[in-house]
């Protein structure tokens, strides 16, 4: 069974408070590419206002403060955004080493505390 975003968050950072807010919820869905290596995470939120930004190492990410939350995992790649209509996406590569069965819900938790 799934966690709860917020308790994934928690166990990230216990001393952080963690509040639900009643507006607009971030929606993550997650889909595969044809790269192994790569998830797309869909977003019901603007991540950018146009194009799309590409990212391989925290330096690179310091203004984009989702791509810099994910890319804090050691086991990440990089960090693709592309911009949609109203929404977004991010495609996620981790490093060879790296598993999905434990990235992918801390990578979830990361777009919905920073979104």
């Amino acid at each position: 069974m799934k966690k709860p975003y917020w308790e994934i968050l928690k166990q990230l950072n216990p001393n952080r408070r963690i509040r639900r807010l009643n507006s607009m919820t971030v929606s993550v869905t997650v889909d595969t590419t044809p790269n192994e290596n790569a998830l797309k995470f869909s977003v019901n939120k603007k991540i950018l206002d146009s194009g799309y930004k590409t990212f391989n190492n925290l330096e690179e990410a310091k203004d984009f403060p989702v791509a810099a939350k994910i890319l804090e995992n050691a086991n990440v790649a990089s960090v693709f955004m592309m911009a949609e209509a109203e929404a977004g996406f991010i495609s996620v590569t981790k490093k060879s080493d790296g598993n999905w069965s434990e990235l992918k819900d801390i990578i979830i938790a990361s777009i919905k505390a920073t979104l």
